[in-house]
């Protein structure tokens, strides 16, 4: 089953810039690093930024890509083309310094943090050249 129904698509394929900048939004708005986003949604990482750019110009590439995001991700096709779309608003966990500045890691993710902190202190201590 197409997530991505044939009469939303021409529309989310006609408007594929308003759709990228929107799946940039929610990437930052969520935490998300490109890389990881990429991944998570099993598509490759230039492949991100020519959706992120709108530079997709094959209508099948488009569907398929961007049908592997909604399912990973839940969005629908109307917050795809939202002009101020608001995706979810619980907690997250976030798993980088690059965060929006209006997220805060959860205690656990700062726990992380030092543990991998402290794992390159001791690989520094006894790995030198």
């Amino acid at each position: 089953m197409n997530l991505v129904k044939n009469y939303n698509l021409d529309i989310l394929f006609q408007k594929r810039k308003k759709v990228g900048q929107n799946i940039l939004n929610y990437l930052k708005e969520n935490g998300y690093t490109k890389s990881g986003f990429a991944k998570n949604s099993n598509i490759s990482r230039p492949t991100l930024d020519k959706l992120i750019n709108g530079e997709i110009d094959s209508k099948t590439t488009f569907n398929t890509h961007l049908q592997k995001i909604i399912q990973k991700y839940n969005i629908s096709e109307l917050e795809l083309l939202d002009d101020k779309a608001k995706y979810n608003d619980t907690p997250i966990a976030v798993f980088s310094d690059n965060r929006p500045e209006d997220k805060m890691r959860m205690p656990e993710t700062n726990e992380m943090f030092m543990i991998l902190d402290d794992i390159i202190s001791l690989f520094e201590m006894y790995y030198k050249r």
